[in-house]
């Protein structure tokens, strides 16, 4: 081993250095606050790191939640799972140099192919306990409107130019500003016309010692308006803002044989008829309802004196939602839900729903085409009647589907050729047939090559 002999004087020098406490090492004086905004319609949920920490992932129109880190430098990495590989994939990095009592909203919009990354800085807000008053900023994220005017006003004031309190071009945030607790309707107008409406909120009351970031994104195949608000909370707190102007809608599914030929109507009085005649398996329009508790009754087609099931949910706006009736003739039901199909670049979507009354749990097999199942494992495992999926994530490719009893190799339904290209969405319901030993798969979209 050598041994490296320095000499006295440098050898006190870097003695000296080393305990007198003049570190090369930036020390903190204080904390900023981190979040990022996904703004890229055809994304997944982005993954958002400080470093390679995660500090949690957003789907389209959503954001993180605030995370605190010392005022120190940083490198903010965003990252997206392709089906298929092995690893996520980083597509976007940002360097802040982060201040104390500062607050960074990330923007990502753009493609995945060529996001862009953009930073909104603004002041911590800090109330007393005795304040009545909220903040509110306002932000652009739509690629598809040029400049806009923000007017948030008591719902009887109709906006006039000059009363906005922001104008915007996609990428910008407004100031924070106070608003009274009270009240208020958020309108968005193209610039300088404030008759070209493009947004309205329904009335929202903002609680007091709370700051709130407006941003208004595009929206996309899961909404049934062009635009869409959500509010981002300092406290935490999300919160969407559809556009009143257009209603949330219903599909129904008749998933059960039980119900053959049946009349839906959306009031207990049995006048108003929404679908005729719905058989099994049908599946009707999408219809329009009310952003509230909404109910339906199913009767025999042609005879509103019988109510062979009732079933409800709460409805927001700006939604698509579906309704599935299942079950024997003895526990007839209904599921809710709002089917997951909106496209995204990274993969394809398969998603499905169990209402077979002759088979409990179900094994759901995806495998290459011609290949069979007897040595492979089901992608879905003990799937529950009633259970609506969350949506699994396919490589584009040629698969054969095939449906199971659990823990079987006895083929129930399939298999069924599928063929699916980034952004497809196959969405199916599994249903019983005449033959209580075999199944059927109804396709609502994204249905078989062969």
């Amino acid at each position: 081993m050598m041994r490296v002999l320095l000499p006295f004087a440098l050898a006190a020098t870097l003695l000296a250095s080393a305990c007198g406490g003049g570190s090369s090492f930036p020390e903190a004086t204080g904390k900023g606050s981190i979040r990022a905004i996904n703004a890229v319609p055809a994304s997944p949920e982005i993954g958002f790191l400080i470093e390679e920490r995660s500090l949690g992932a957003a789907a389209y129109q959503n954001g993180t939640a605030l995370a605190r880190y010392d005022d120190l430098s940083y490198t903010f990495n965003f990252d997206v799972f392709y089906a298929g590989e092995d690893s996520n994939r980083r597509i976007a990095r940002q360097n802040i140099d982060v201040e104390a009592d500062k607050i960074y909203d990330l923007l990502i919009s753009g493609s995945l192919a060529n996001p862009t990354v953009t930073v909104w800085q603004s002041d911590e807000r800090t109330f007393d306990e005795a304040d009545t008053v909220f903040a509110a900023k306002f932000s652009h994220a739509s690629a598809s409107l040029g400049d806009l005017d923000y007017y948030f006003a008591d719902p009887s004031v109709v906006p006039a130019l000059g009363n906005q309190v922001a104008t915007l071009s996609f990428g910008e945030v407004s100031d924070a500003s106070d608003f009274t607790e009270a009240d208020f309707v958020l309108t968005v107008t193209r610039a300088g016309d404030p008759d070209d409406v493009v947004f309205t909120s329904d009335t929202v009351t903002f609680p007091a010692r709370d700051e709130f970031m407006m941003t208004l994104f595009d929206g996309d195949s899961s909404d049934t308006a062009p635009y869409f608000v959500r509010t981002f909370s300092n406290l935490g707190n999300a919160l969407a803002l559809p556009d009143i102007n257009f209603s949330p809608t219903v599909q129904f599914v008749n998933a059960s044989m039980e119900l053959s030929g049946s009349d839906i109507y959306d009031d207990e009085m049995l006048t108003s008829l929404r679908v005729a005649n719905l058989g099994f398996p049908d599946v009707s329009a999408e219809l329009q309802i009310a952003a509230d508790a909404v109910n339906f009754f199913y009767t025999p087609a042609g005879n509103p004196s019988v109510v062979s099931l009732e079933t409800g949910f709460t409805a927001f706006g700006g939604n698509r939602y579906r309704i599935v009736s299942l079950g024997a003739a003895d526990s007839l039901g209904a599921v809710a839900y709002i089917p997951n199909l909106r496209p995204v670049d990274t993969h394809a979507k398969f998603l499905t729903i169990h209402t077979s009354n002759n088979f409990e749990f179900l094994d759901l097999y995806l495998v290459d085409a011609d290949v069979g199942i007897e040595d492979l494992l089901p992608v879905r495992r003990g799937l529950a009647r009633g259970e609506v999926t969350q949506p699994l994530a396919l490589p584009p490719d040629t698969y054969d589907l095939y449906v199971t009893d659990v823990d079987q190799k006895v083929v129930l339904a399939g298999p069924y050729r599928l063929t699916v290209a980034v952004g497809d969405a196959v969405d199916l319901v599994i249903v019983d047939t005449v033959d209580p030993a075999v199944l059927d798969v109804l396709f609502l979209s994204g249905g078989p090559t062969s």
